[in-house]
């Protein structure tokens, strides 16, 4: 494979920028913003949650300003009217780089995907939507699609290429090159090589295409011995599925959703790839083909509705339900139109699935507005079924539920605290969320954690703060049994401390993790002792240690006091799960929640949380 002359990848960079400065400008803001998240990665997560966005927003920003720069040259726009949709653009951009950051609010990291997936969709019809230019699209995308995946394999070679000299630098000379180079390396390849090679490949003449009759033979024979099989198999599999559940009338299964999505990709997609053949006389198998698509998508299709519709009465609407909700409407209507419309206009595909897509993304009807309201209802009326509401607000537990609704309750108040944070509860809580909240990152935010630790460690905390205030017991849902060999001391139960006992609260898991922070602009670090019952905790210089021995004896008690009772839980003390240190300007409380240790008392994992109070 012969590899772009240095000579032509200048003159198409000449090119590139003359017609889209706009989006070379993206892809290097982009490039540069990935550079930059490299070379701070793990130092300052404040920097690098703004090269996060600026990533994001940067990608975004090329493919979108890609979209108009079609529409504009397909139309002979005036250049006033195409700088005047360019500076709406931009504005769009910065608004959007201030409204997401994916690292705080994980709805936003969705919110992104469904943005570049409508914004990628609307650069394949921008240029001829509404004209009737059913060829040219249909070429156009095979253009593009083309010198994406040839502009991959050139840069696939040229950072191999250059990561194998690197590398040899580094044998033959003892240079130092690390990772970093190698990450940065691609990032500049994937960034402005990828970019700027598709982008001069982009058709100038769109709308001669019209007349383009170019047929790729290959892409017949992937069609028809790859595609049309493979969406052949899914659908006999998918029929036989059905039948069987029709006649002992019992629930679908979850991945039937998966596997109808999948025949309908296969089939779509089968069905584009073979459009300007379809009406050959040699080819007429394939229009039979694309008839009897859409008739054995209406069963499934059905069966789709069925299986989604099961899970949403019985748990209510997330995201996943949402978008198999709308996927299937989405099919229904595309089903519809290619089997009662005459015009055919496969155009309508990507059209409407941006249409769908984006009005997903926000609004009362878009995917998370939708799925919080249901969650919270869910919620609602367990509470409710527990007596434990109060009008409109949710209380502390009156009734211990059972393990099933306890599992929901907590999963439903996880979901909503990840998905959407705890200000989501505003309606439902007599509490204001928003102090809550702010009680919360008040201390974080005063003394500038990182970004990155500080969100996972603020969720854990609100998470935490709704157990306690709604008497709600994860342990409960987990079901803490006992297993044959090994004692599993982890049903047991304490009252938090109040917020303002403490000024941070962080997880620890010891089976796992070693906890690190900066706390006064000193290092504190917690981990286990191997093989020993001992943690070992360092705070700037000094170094102390926790002796667990006394603690798990005591639990052994305990565990065997309640195999006699039969009781569900072990009740202890505070001060017997609580392991406290002093150091200079600063004290320290482990409050255990979780210890699992063996027959031979020697400890296997525990879960606690590290309570400090600043001096």
């Amino acid at each position: 494979m012969k590899l772009p002359s240095l000579q032509t990848f200048v003159h198409s960079i000449r090119i590139v920028l003359w017609r889209f400065p706009l989006e070379i400008g993206f892809a290097l803001l982009g490039t540069v913003a990935a550079t930059v998240f490299i070379e701070i990665s793990d130092l300052n997560m404040a920097a690098e949650s703004l090269c996060v966005r600026l990533i994001l927003t940067a990608n975004l920003g090329l493919v979108l300003s890609l979209s108009l720069s079609l529409l504009s040259e397909s139309n002979s726009y005036s250049v006033l009217k195409k700088n005047l949709f360019r500076l709406i653009m931009l504005v769009f951009i910065v608004g959007v780089f201030f409204l997401i950051d994916p690292l705080k609010r994980e709805t936003d990291f969705f919110r992104f995907i469904l943005m570049a997936l409508a914004f990628h969709l609307s650069v394949s019809f921008a240029a001829y939507f509404g004209k009737g230019h059913i060829n040219a699209f249909w070429q156009f995308n095979r253009i593009i699609f083309l010198r994406f995946l040839i502009g991959g394999i050139y840069s696939a070679a040229l950072f191999l290429g250059l990561a194998a000299a690197i590398g040899s630098m580094n044998f033959l000379f003892n240079f130092k090159f690390e990772w970093d180079t190698f990450a940065i390396l691609w990032v500049w390849i994937a960034g402005i090589f990828q970019t700027v090679f598709f982008l001069s490949g982009v058709p100038a003449n769109l709308n001669d295409l019209e007349e383009d009759k170019t047929y790729p033979g290959g892409l017949k024979i992937f069609t028809q011995f790859v595609l049309i099989p493979l969406a052949t198999v899914y659908a006999i599999i998918l029929l036989a599925y059905e039948a069987k559940i029709l006649i002992e009338w019992e629930l679908p299964k979850g991945l039937v959703s998966n596997l109808i999505l999948g025949y309908a990709v296969f089939g779509i997609l089968s069905l584009l790839l073979i459009y300007p053949v379809r009406d050959h006389d040699e080819n007429k198998w394939l229009k039979t083909f694309s008839r009897s698509f859409y008739y054995v998508l209406i069963p499934l299709i059905l069966l789709l509705v069925w299986a989604v519709l099961a899970r949403v009465i019985d748990y209510g609407i997330t995201e996943e339900r949402y978008f198999l909700i709308i996927l299937a409407a989405w099919l229904a209507f595309i089903n519809a139109y290619f089997l009662l419309s005459k015009s055919q206009n496969i155009m309508i595909i990507p059209f409407s699935l941006c249409l769908v897509t984006v009005l997903s993304i926000y609004g009362p009807q878009g995917a998370f507005s939708t799925s919080r309201r249901s969650q919270i209802n869910e919620l609602k009326q367990l509470f409710e079924k527990h007596r434990s509401l109060e009008g409109d607000k949710i209380i502390k537990l009156k009734i211990k539920p059972g393990k099933d609704d306890m599992t929901r309750m907590i999963n439903i108040v996880d979901y909503l605290v990840n998905m959407h944070g705890l200000e989501s509860f505003s309606p439902i809580l007599k509490w204001d969320p928003g102090v809550v909240a702010d009680s919360l990152l008040s201390v974080n935010e005063k003394k500038k954690y990182d970004s990155r630790t500080s969100n996972w460690e603020i969720r854990s905390r609100q998470k935490l703060w709704l157990y306690t205030y709604l008497n709600l017991q994860p342990n409960d849902a987990r079901g803490s049994k006992l297993n044959l060999g090994m004692n599993m001391a982890e049903a047991f139960y304490v009252d938090l401390l109040p917020l303002n006992d403490a000024d941070y609260m962080l997880p620890l898991n010891i089976s796992t993790d070693t906890l690190s922070n900066t706390i006064n602009s000193r290092k504190l670090l917690i981990s286990r002792v191997v093989n020993q019952n001992k943690l070992k905790v360092i705070y700037g210089s000094v170094e102390k240690y926790i002796i667990l021995d006394t603690l798990i004896n005591q639990l052994d008690v305990e565990l065997k006091k309640q195999k006699l009772a039969d009781k569900q839980a072990i009740q202890v003390s505070r001060q017997l799960l609580s392991q406290d240190l002093e150091f200079d300007g600063l004290s320290l409380q482990i409050l255990f929640n979780r210890i699992n240790f063996n027959d031979n008392k020697d400890l296997l994992s525990a879960d606690a949380y590290v309570l400090i109070k600043l001096k």
